[in-house]
């Protein structure tokens, strides 16, 4: 089992590229995945993007995470 994590590209500079976890800090990750752009919504896992996906795919994540942040804080 992997904990993966859903991220916007904000710059890509060859097999390194800059993402957005949704709380405005920037962090390097490695990419082998073609044609990313700025803009564009990736899953990262360990570091390394795992997959592009959509933007309605990256908030279905978003939300998730926060539904299970708020059942685990209730615990």
């Amino acid at each position: 089992m992997c904990i993966s994590f859903p991220a916007k590209v904000v710059s890509v500079q060859e097999f390194i590229v800059f993402v957005d976890y949704g709380n405005n800090v920037i962090e390097p990750v490695i990419s082998n995945v073609d044609d990313l752009k700025p803009g564009d919504y990736v899953v990262v896992s360990y570091g390394m993007i795992m997959e592009k996906i959509t933007e309605e795919e990256y908030n279905e994540m978003v939300r998730y995470s926060q539904e299970l942040a708020q059942v685990l804080n209730h615990e």
